[in-house]
């Protein structure tokens, strides 16, 4: 018994207060990110920032999810405070939340499948801009060619944050089903 329990205690920190710390500043520099994002009007480009945004957007309720579940296996309150009375999650809840978080990773993958596409487009309306003698429509392609510079820009600064965030997550679940596994501990 009390191996089991020590077993549970030491490996079961699949996620260390370090992870759970930079998963929150993850979460919070995307949240940051997807509070500033506005489409372009372009519907190439806002394809592929409304897929990173949504990919965020899952990302980050992932997270608390998994700081939520993480803290009832360790049997402490979000606080940090322990709590004896609440129940673990079980081995299904954490295979079925292995499966949203895998999930995640394909939302990350539909959207970096989109950005050749809104880059390319971007590329199209600088070279249209540049090439407009009417100053009114200039003026005007400009404005919108900044819109869509700046939707790419949004999404190249967070999927690299949304990978770090996913592989972070997908780490700390897989040992935490290997452990629960191993440990017997169901």
């Amino acid at each position: 018994m009390a191996l089991s329990i020590f077993m549970v205690v030491c490996s079961a920190n699949a996620q260390t207060k370090d992870d759970i710390q930079k998963s929150k500043e993850r979460a919070e520099k995307l949240q940051l990110l997807c509070d500033g994002y506005k489409g372009s009007g372009n519907a190439n480009v806002d394809g592929y920032g409304d897929a990173v945004k949504n990919a965020a957007i899952l990302a980050i309720a992932n997270s608390v999810q998994l700081e939520n579940m993480y803290k009832r296996q360790i049997g402490e309150t979000k606080d940090g405070v322990t709590d004896v009375t609440t129940t673990k999650p079980t081995l299904e809840e954490w295979m079925t939340f292995a499966t949203t978080v895998a999930g995640e990773a394909a939302s990350i993958k539909a959207a970096t499948d989109k950005v050749q596409t809104a880059a390319d487009e971007v590329k199209k309306m600088a070279a249209s801009s540049s090439k407009e003698k009417n100053p009114m429509k200039a003026a005007k392609t400009v404005k919108a060619a900044k819109a869509t510079a700046a939707v790419v820009e949004f999404g190249n600064t967070a999927t690299p944050i949304l990978v770090e965030e996913s592989a972070a997550q997908v780490k700390a679940v897989n040992e935490i089903i290997k452990t629960l596994k191993s440990g017997k501990n169901l």
